[in-house]
């Protein structure tokens, strides 16, 4: 940056000068015959402070740029704010209903698991009960039936031959559907689950990927205030400095236009200037012309008047250079903190539109969140359906494993009561038996009464007074009435069977009384 000097000077020069000629009624030529004897400076001197400040006003264009830079700064701060503001209360609008999606996506969750608690809990329900079913199967095929039972030379049955399994082998297959089709809701319901995890998702990777005010960088950057306000300092000071440039290029052409020799001098070196350098915008011919048609406040009123002129112009000539400087460097400055404004702006209008998608994203959420809610009331439904099916073929299974345990049970009490029915057929046999020998010792005597009696009056009786009297004892025979639908008598049991039937049916009827 210029020191303070060279810019205090400027300035000083432009006020000094407009209190150094405040007269307005001399004519030019009045003035210059009188300036004319006047102390001056070399000619050529002159036209090169002339001709060097004529480029120092080439600076205007960065004056213009930094009143630019200044405007844009002023839209840009308040597009800043403004897209801030509506970022800011879209992202907290945003977080608050993410903030709900979450809470109602942990409530269809909790339903979920739920489902998987019940669903182990049928599985062990269905696993425990066929396993109690398997085992009164097994306990059926390993229980054979007594040949004395069977045909003679038939090959040894078990009691599960003589039942349908097409039942139990229905039902199982009925409870693996059905646990196929639990598994079937739960996956429609995981998947969307699935589904609304993805939205959510996706609704928190816009809004992270999206920046934030607080992601504009601070450490020792100042704020965008601050640096609004450090843009239209700069902007007012480089009018300023260009203010005084001016003035002191103004300064320049009086002292050519009032010295004698010094308009063609100074005309013919700005147009070998203008020659080899190019036109950099800036007529001296014109300004001059201006000022001889209207007379200038820097007017040189008296030879003291024009000394001090051409002292303040000597001084500020030197001082020009800095100045030029200067404002290229607040102009770079100002580029440079412009550039750290418009990434703040960059960066507010990409949180503004990461926003908008985040909320184009939260509103295609809420035309699915009914989806989703109504796909738990489907998932409960259907849950409820399946599982009041489970539960019937549970008992369906239940039902068969009593029913086949009776079996077993109806099993051992026909061993039982084929050895009780053959041991009353031994009592009858006993009791018969014993009737017979008393039956046969009653004939013996019977046999012997007639031979006596047959002997003694038999020859005094004619043997036709009596038919029967010659006749022989009656006969007396049991004989069993018909055939056993069995086909005959039915074999002793091994005592073994018999004691093992007892058991069993004393362990079934301890079970049954305990139910």
């Amino acid at each position: 940056m210029a020191s303070s000097s060279s810019k205090s000077s400027l300035r000083r020069s432009h006020g000094d000068s407009s209190g150094a000629s405040s007269g307005h009624s001399h004519p030019r030529s009045a003035t210059q015959s009188r300036l004319s004897t006047a102390p001056s400076i070399d000619i050529d001197t002159l036209v090169n402070h002339l001709l060097v400040a004529k480029r120092s006003l080439s600076s205007m264009t960065l004056v213009l740029r930094a009143n630019e830079i200044a405007n844009d700064a002023r839209q840009s701060h308040d597009d800043v704010s403004i897209l801030a503001a509506q970022a800011g209360f879209l992202r907290t609008s945003i977080l608050d209903q993410t903030a709900i999606l979450v809470r109602t996506r942990r409530s269809l969750q909790s339903t979920y698991e739920w489902g998987k608690k019940d669903f182990r809990k049928l599985v062990k329900s269905m696993d425990l009960v066929d396993g109690q079913l398997d085992h009164t199967m097994e306990m059926l095929r390993g229980t054979g039936v007594e040949s004395v039972f069977r045909p003679q030379g038939e090959e040894r049955r078990s009691l599960l031959d003589f039942i349908d399994e097409g039942g139990v082998d229905g039902v199982r297959e009925a409870m693996k559907q059905s646990i196929q089709e639990l598994q079937a809701i739960q996956q429609s319901f995981d998947g969307d689950l699935l589904r609304f995890d993805n939205d959510i998702r996706n609704l928190k990777k816009v809004v992270a990927d999206t920046p934030s005010i607080q992601d504009i960088p601070q450490g020792n950057n100042p704020s965008a205030g601050e640096i609004l306000e450090s843009l239209v300092d700069h902007s007012a000071n480089m009018a300023q400095l260009l203010a005084s440039l001016t003035h002191h290029f103004d300064m320049c052409v009086t002292a050519i236009r009032t010295t004698e020799g010094g308009v063609a001098l100074a005309r013919r070196r700005a147009a070998e200037a203008t020659q080899s350098q190019g036109n950099d915008g800036v007529s001296i011919s014109g300004v001059i012309a201006e000022q001889e048609s209207n007379v200038s406040d820097l007017e040189p009123k008296t030879a003291k008047d024009r000394a001090e002129m051409l002292k303040v112009v000597v001084q500020d000539a030197r001082e020009v250079d800095d100045v030029v400087q200067e404002i290229q460097e607040r102009l770079t400055a100002m580029e440079q903190d412009y550039t750290v404004l418009q990434e703040q702006h960059d960066i507010s209008k990409q949180a503004y539109t990461g926003m908008l998608q985040a909320y184009a994203i939260l509103g295609d959420i809420g035309d699915r969140l009914a989806d989703y809610l109504a796909a738990e009331g489907d998932f409960k439904t259907r849950w409820d359906m399946e599982k009041e099916s489970v539960f019937a073929k549970l008992q369906e299974m239940q039902q068969l494993k009593d029913f086949y345990e009776r079996y077993a049970s109806a099993y051992d009490s026909l061993i039982l009561e084929v050895e009780r029915r053959r041991a009353v057929d031994d009592r009858v046999r006993s009791i018969w038996r014993k009737a017979q020998e008393n039956v046969d010792k009653l004939l013996e005597t019977d046999r012997v009464s007639r031979e006596a009696f047959r002997q003694d009056v038999g020859e005094f009786l004619p043997t036709d007074l009596w038919a029967g009297m010659q006749g022989s004892a009656k006969k007396w025979t049991v004989v069993k009435e018909g055939e056993d639908e069995g086909g005959g008598e039915v074999q002793p049991l091994r005592r073994s069977v018999v004691e093992a039937a007892k058991e069993r049916l004393a362990r079934a009827g301890e079970r049954r009384g305990v139910r």
